[in-house]
């Protein structure tokens, strides 16, 4: 079944949040700040399962950070989503400092999929507003000449876990 916006918002959404999120980022039209909420929600809720790197950009991890930095409210966020269990947030320079190594490119291009078939399955298609914020969905599509319509239709098929919703 797919997991709609509305019931996304409904699910995981405070009030509070909503109001904090539109005071913290005045300067973004109201409709773009529920994308980036609702982009943020939907990789949330999928995060137990992407490993490597964070396949979202920059307007989304923005995003994650404030939702952080509200720490009650995190905790309750990460208790509802799927694997309920605490979402950590580590960069890729603080992984370096400690000697971890990168994820070997052929090993990051088959997870980067994998969360892109995630979405699709628990949410949809994705939608030509949406895909900028989907690091390796927009070069597939900016980049690479890939038509949402096939880049939909290749990962639809794909058989991936469904995300919760509270």
């Amino acid at each position: 079944m797919v997991i709609t916006n509305e019931r996304l918002r409904a699910a995981f959404l405070t009030p509070r949040m909503a109001c904090y999120f539109a005071h913290k980022l005045p300067h973004l039209d109201p409709a773009e700040l529920i994308a980036r909420i609702e982009e943020t929600l939907k990789f949330l809720n999928i995060a137990v399962y992407c490993t490597g790197n964070i396949p979202v950009t920059r307007d989304i991890d923005d995003i994650w950070h404030l939702w952080i930095l509200e720490t009650q409210e995190y905790q309750r966020l990460c208790g509802l989503l799927q694997g309920r269990s605490f979402i950590h947030h580590t960069s890729n320079v603080y992984l370096r400092c400690g000697g971890d190594e990168a994820v070997p490119p052929e090993q990051d291009v088959e997870e980067k999929l994998a969360a892109l078939a995630m979405y699709v399955k628990n949410y949809g298609p994705l939608r030509a507003d949406r895909v900028r914020y989907w690091k390796f969905a927009a070069y597939l599509v900016d980049d690479c000449g890939w038509s949402l319509e096939q880049l939909n239709g290749f990962l639809a098929p794909a058989e991936v876990p469904e995300a919760a919703t509270a």
